[in-house]
């Protein structure tokens, strides 16, 4: 067997026996050549970090967006609930409508002229009442002013049945009627009774909502004016911040009054009200105008809601912000769609240029009590 010497590394000897490397060279020799140098474990870590820096980087863009997106939900989620609230009942509104004698003055027969009533003709009447006007206004002659802030859109009060009473004995009568109202008031919240310590002020919008039991309704005890609102008024608890204006629309289906304005030009107080109950003008009138002792078919409802950074920000002094009640000057005073789709452009133009945050909620209701032909 020959043996030849050969050298792998400088001053190193290896032995080739009969023309191959020995085990120990090949081992040696396999270990060398599968190693990383140092520049290419350098250029890994720096590769590695470079992934792990995008990776977290997306990790916190998504996170951002989703704690966006569930602040965005959250901040309105009062409004939303508040909204949905409103329309519901809104939507079961009633007058109990019924057909009765009429004079040739258009009255009734009542305890007081039963001796002397002549009948000469059928009419719509109804012992309950529907009231839709300006917040804080006075709708027409024999009215006392509604409750709201003045510059706020529409307060609304209706009977309708949601089984609400005084007494356990009648809970279970789901169909009782009650008397309801919604409107916006300006002001502090509502201080704690004793022995919670007072809190410092916070000013704000709120939607109140007014519910009178059945055992207390007031609206029999008149067959005109809206005295029977005022104690109802006294009722009411707020149940949103941050709504700013309620637009309230009586109108007709949009295949029969596509601009909306048929039932609100019945009114002579003008903008959006409406008012079941005739007044002296449109008692005698054969037949009756539309609103008379009945319910509109359709009301388009719209509410503008704040979210609390803005109303923080804004809402600072007893007196409503001028940077709010501004944003309505010269909208939603007439009552066609056209001008409607107009006005609410320019408000959330107005809006997003003050760089308030905002949610506008809008939708149309039938009234399925409604008996309008």
């Amino acid at each position: 067997m020959s043996r030849t010497a050969v050298i792998d590394m400088p001053g190193k000897m290896r032995t080739r026996l009969g023309g191959r490397l020995s085990p120990a060279w090949v081992v040696s020799h396999r270990v060398r050549a599968g190693a990383f140098t140092l520049l290419e474990l350098l250029v890994a870590c720096a590769v590695f970090l470079l992934l792990l820096v995008l990776l977290l980087s997306a990790i916190g863009q998504t996170s951002q967006l989703v704690g966006r997106s569930t602040q965005s939900v959250t901040a309105f989620q009062e409004a939303r609930t508040a909204f949905e609230l409103m329309t519901r009942s809104l939507s079961q509104a009633t007058l109990n409508t019924y057909w009765d004698y009429r004079d040739a003055a258009g009255d009734y027969r009542t305890s007081a002229n039963a001796g002397t009533f002549q009948p000469k003709s059928y009419g719509r009447n109804s012992d309950l009442h529907f009231l839709l006007g300006d917040a804080g206004s006075t709708p027409g002659a024999g009215y006392s002013s509604l409750p709201g802030t003045p510059g706020t859109g529409q307060a609304v009060f209706f009977q309708y049945p949601s089984g609400r009473t005084a007494s356990a004995t009648y809970r279970n009568l789901e169909q009782l009627l009650n008397a309801s109202g919604y409107f916006i008031q300006y002001g502090d919240r509502e201080a704690l009774p004793a022995p919670f310590p007072g809190s410092d002020p916070k000013y704000r919008f709120r939607l109140m909502q007014a519910r009178q039991v059945s055992e207390s309704l007031e609206v029999f005890t008149a067959r005109t004016g809206n005295a029977w609102i005022q104690n109802l008024s006294l009722e009411a608890l707020p149940i949103a911040d941050n709504i700013v204006y309620a637009l309230i629309w009586p109108r007709k289906s949009p295949v029969n009054d596509p601009e909306g304005d048929d039932l609100t030009n019945l009114n002579v107080s003008g903008g959006f009200a409406f008012d079941s109950r005739p007044d002296s003008a449109s008692a005698a009138l054969s037949p009756q105008p539309d609103n008379v002792h009945q319910l509109p078919p359709v009301l388009q409802i719209t509410l503008v809601a704040l979210d609390e950074t803005t109303a923080a920000r804004v809402c600072t002094s007893a007196s409503p912000p001028s940077a709010v009640t501004g944003l309505f000057n010269g909208l939603f005073a007439t009552p066609t769609q056209t001008q409607f789709d107009t006005d609410l452009q320019t408000l959330e133009q107005r809006m997003g240029t003050a760089g308030f945050g905002f949610r506008i909620f809008s939708t149309t209701i039938p009234l399925k009590e409604c008996k309008m032909q």
